[in-house]
């Protein structure tokens, strides 16, 4: 279980940066558009959620989740962009993160259908360390020391 604030956002983009390079590898202009979007979105979205993880790391002193529970009472104005980039993360329509991902899973499977238990895999992980991040950041109780 992983309790940092920037290493989970850093997970997640290993796995977008996966799909990107399967959707390169592919050579067909699906996997290249494809991989053009989702890394114009990746990068849109993730320096996002790093911009907020340092706000938060600069208010509460950390960047573990153990004490950065209950952002949503200690920051409520900042929850809202919580919520959209880490929703956008996870390719919630309708996002631009959403579009590539259609486009890239699309390129890689009609390159290989062997490709599609693994994809289906790497796409869940991704939208769960998100899921996780936004879950352990904002709910719960804020911890007063």
């Amino acid at each position: 279980r992983q309790m940092d604030l920037k290493a989970l956002i850093a997970y997640s983009s290993v796995a977008h940066m996966g799909i990107v390079l399967s959707g390169l590898m592919t050579l067909t202009m699906w996997g290249i558009s494809g991989s053009y979007t989702l890394m114009i979105a990746h990068g849109l979205c993730s320096s996002g959620l790093f911009c907020l993880a340092n706000i938060s790391y600069e208010r509460m002193g950390s960047r573990s989740l153990l004490i950065n529970k209950g952002l949503l009472n200690f920051m409520p104005s900042l929850s809202l962009w919580w919520f959209l980039l880490c929703s956008s993360n996870m390719a919630a329509p309708p996002t631009l993160n959403l579009l590539g991902e259609i486009c890239l899973l699309n390129s890689i499977v009609a390159w290989s259908w062997v490709t599609m238990i693994m994809l289906s895999l790497l796409s869940f992980f991704s939208a769960a360390y998100t899921l996780y991040l936004y879950a352990y950041s904002q709910h719960g109780k804020l911890l007063s020391g």
